[in-house]
């Protein structure tokens, strides 16, 4: 059996309290990263107006509800 001092538990469990924090830092740095990469398909913007709108349709150019000019998607 592995003998641990007090010293030596309390200081193992402190690094992986902080590998822990570190590692959920990153996966929700990833999903917010991932989630605006996702929002930025269907947001377009309007250059005249700056009205924004969602359209999930694939065309690449879409006429503004705004001022009815025709926009065109960014990515």
């Amino acid at each position: 059996m592995i003998e641990l001092s007090l010293t030596e538990f309390c200081l193992l469990m402190l690094i992986a309290a902080f590998v822990l924090v570190g590692l959920f830092g990153w996966v929700s740095r990833f999903s917010h990263w991932n989630e605006e990469r996702r929002g930025r398909r269907v947001r377009m913007v309007c250059d005249l107006c700056l009205e924004v709108w969602q359209d999930r349709g694939r065309e690449k150019i879409r006429a503004c509800p705004g001022c009815g000019r025709n926009c065109e998607r960014k990515s």
